[in-house]
């Protein structure tokens, strides 16, 4: 796709195509005959199937439990029945899946924990319960939450970071969750900074061109002298991890260091919300919004979607494509992952789908790099992408590794401004999956 850039140090200016959704209310998406449930959700070890083919399930039931300590359960987003435990296509590839069958009863299972004791629950109970509903992080990263939120012995958090930058292009799903539940998320914030006695300050970061969440978000906190609506420079990748920290604290997270090693903890605006939802009316995570746009779409929206809910269902909400589609992406054009088949389920961290046409989608012929440090410049955690990918090509992983590969942040600056369409970002992801696996032998 072709973006303007406005060049600032560490980042860049795409085009936000926010316009088409950004004040589009949630609506509710229609739930389909049969939904598919990926194992693989999140960052960590597979969830583990604890149901059999056959199985009667209800709304909010576990399905897969935690495969180790950085994982999370899954649960059921309908009541129905389990149909088939297999292989299905997801954005990241073939992943085991279950398949459930929608009845259309809605049958509830219990709640997770008793409702209405956010207010009561201990540190080791918001944890448990965090951990219980299989939370991970919303905005994309689905690493689980969790986890983030017990961070090593020693280390003290003094700041929590709400994230509202959504500064994908095309998404608007954190921006509608601003305005439409913000006193959800400030009890989330409550609820969250139980866990970190010497807790001082609360940014919520939230991107200028989100006029409406930034008012929605303040009169939220009127009166609430340790919570900060803090609004940030709209610039791509305004919302990272480190680069949020740096810019609200002025504290630098070092190379391949957590957040907690600066007392920081970042959570995503849907992130904390799920948080206060399962600790207040005991729920699982079992649906997210999401934004469906880009030219093809015919009517784009901002959709509540159940978990499991296959692609082109939700494109069949939106009125499916005016016009062939060049492209479709789990997520926006800078991070999302293609996908060609719209079977594709709607997990945990799905933000957005994006459809672009086959102009949009040219990203026209590899050439050799003409030496430009274009993606140098814009590279917002200061590494070199082109010796990485080369390293890669080359079937170094070592030099790819000790050049920072790990430190990547999979923001996709380095590729949209290659003059020389080099694939960057595809590269360094891959170069990240072999440095994994061969450290995991």
């Amino acid at each position: 796709m072709r973006f303007s850039f406005m060049r600032k140090q560490g980042g860049s200016h795409p085009e936000e195509k926010k316009e088409w959704t950004r004040q589009l209310q949630i609506e509710e998406a229609t739930v389909p005959k049969v939904l598919i449930f990926p194992v693989s959700m999140h960052i960590g070890a597979p969830a583990k199937p604890i149901v059999e083919v056959g199985n009667q399930v209800k709304v909010g039931e576990m399905i897969a439990e935690a495969g180790g300590f950085i994982s999370a359960n899954i649960y059921s987003s309908v009541s129905g029945e389990v149909i088939a435990i297999e292989k299905r296509s997801s954005a990241s590839g073939d992943v085991d899946s279950i398949i459930i069958k929608n009845d259309y009863e809605y049958t509830q299972g219990e709640p997770i924990i008793e409702p209405g004791k956010s207010k009561e629950m201990s540190t080791d109970d918001i944890i448990e319960t965090v951990r219980k509903a299989g939370i991970v992080g919303m905005g994309g990263a689905t690493f689980p939450t969790a986890v983030k939120l017990s961070p090593p012995p020693g280390m003290t958090i003094d700041t929590l970071i709400v994230n509202g930058a959504e500064c994908e292009p095309y998404s608007t799903s954190d921006n509608r969750v601003m305005i439409e539940y913000a006193d959800e998320i400030v009890e989330g914030i409550q609820v969250i900074r139980k866990l970190f006695p010497k807790l001082k300050k609360v940014y919520i970061g939230i991107e200028d061109n989100k006029p409406e969440a930034l008012k929605s978000m303040r009169k939220a906190t009127e009166g609430m002298r340790n919570i900060v609506v803090q609004p940030l420079k709209t610039m791509y990748p305004q919302g990272s991890e480190k680069g949020l920290i740096q810019t609200m604290t002025g504290r630098e997270v070092p190379p391949g260091g957590l957040p907690a090693e600066v007392r920081c903890v970042v959570m995503n605006t849907s992130t904390i919300r799920a948080c206060y939802r399962a600790c207040e009316f005991g729920e699982p995570l079992i649906e997210r919004i999401v934004s469906v746009s880009g030219t093809p779409i015919t009517k784009p929206k901002n959709l509540r979607v159940k978990i499991g809910t296959p692609m082109d269902s939700l494109i069949e909400d939106c009125g499916g494509f005016s016009e062939v589609p060049g492209k479709v992406l789990s997520g926006g054009p800078m991070m999302g992952k293609p996908v060609s088949d719209l079977g594709v389920s709607i997990i945990k961290g799905t933000t957005a789908i994006t459809v672009l046409t086959p102009e949009e989608a040219n990203e026209g012929e590899e050439k050799d790099c003409i030496m430009c440090s274009e993606c140098l410049n814009v590279c917002p955690v200061s590494l070199q992408p082109i010796l990485i990918s080369d390293a890669f090509d080359r079937g170094n992983l070592q030099k790819a590794k000790e050049l920072g590969a790990m430190d990547c942040i999979e923001c996709g600056n380095c590729s949209f401004i290659c003059p020389s369409k080099i694939p960057l970002l595809d590269n360094i992801r891959a170069a990240k999956a072999a440095i994994k696996e061969q450290e995991a032998g």
